[in-house]
């Protein structure tokens, strides 16, 4: 069966971008440890395993390793990439704190198409362009000022 990212749910997409980081060191992740990286329970863990490995994206052994296969590094990657732009991007251009960035980079990386990260990418490499920091800080500025008590701007 023929997997990518996009055909994934949120959730398949949150354990195998959490099997690529636990990964990223060893070459393998534990059940144990993505039980406690995801905050999830060990039965959830194992059902996900068992999903992805049917879908051809890591190989494990029973109480044993978890390991990506090369169709699983590569989507991976992509998730745990887009995961660190949105993050990156709603701290650096948006201005939001860490945590909230990381909440909700991780809800945006399942919401938004490849075109719409495309476009942003771009943007934020505009953004970030050396002639144009001073728009840059003036958006931050203004996003800032705007800030009403609710969070809604």
């Amino acid at each position: 069966m023929k997997a990518n990212s996009f055909e994934l749910s949120a959730s398949q997409q949150d354990y195998l971008e959490a099997v690529f980081v636990l990964s990223r060191d060893t070459g393998f992740a534990r059940a144990r440890d993505i039980s406690r990286f995801l905050k999830v329970s060990m039965p959830s863990v194992s059902a996900a395993i068992r999903n992805l490995d049917a879908r051809g994206l890591l190989c494990y052994e029973r109480y044993g390793y978890i390991r990506l296969t090369p169709k699983g590094v590569k989507d991976g990657a992509r998730i745990a990439g887009h995961h660190s732009f949105l993050k990156e991007f709603l701290m650096t251009v948006l201005g939001l704190d860490e945590a909230e960035a990381e909440r909700d980079a991780c809800r945006a990386e399942h919401a938004l198409g490849p075109a719409t990260l495309v476009k942003l990418r771009a943007l934020s490499g505009f953004l970030r362009d050396g002639a144009r920091r001073s728009l840059l800080s003036s958006i931050r500025a203004h996003l800032g000022g705007k800030r009403r008590p609710d969070g809604i701007s």
